[in-house]
């Protein structure tokens, strides 16, 4: 991350957060189908944690200077 403006790396630490709480939400759905509990509701957090994380690397994607933006996608 050297080099990365402070905006840079607040939005990437942002997005490492919520990938963070995707593989929380996906860790439940393992647990609960496990212990035979129904998954449906957790599905429906995990369906719309990606779908935010999809608007926030749009979004924060437009504040980075463009040479950070391949790290806000994962590809660092």
């Amino acid at each position: 991350m050297a080099g990365m403006t402070g905006t840079s790396t607040a939005a990437l630490q942002h997005i490492r957060q919520m990938e963070a709480r995707i593989a929380q939400q996906t860790a439940q759905i393992v647990e609960l189908r496990q212990s035979g509990q129904d998954t449906l509701e957790a599905a429906r957090r995990l369906a719309l944690l990606h779908h935010a994380l999809e608007e926030m690397r749009l979004l924060i994607g437009n504040l980075v200077p463009t040479e950070d933006r391949p790290r806000l996608n994962g590809i660092n």
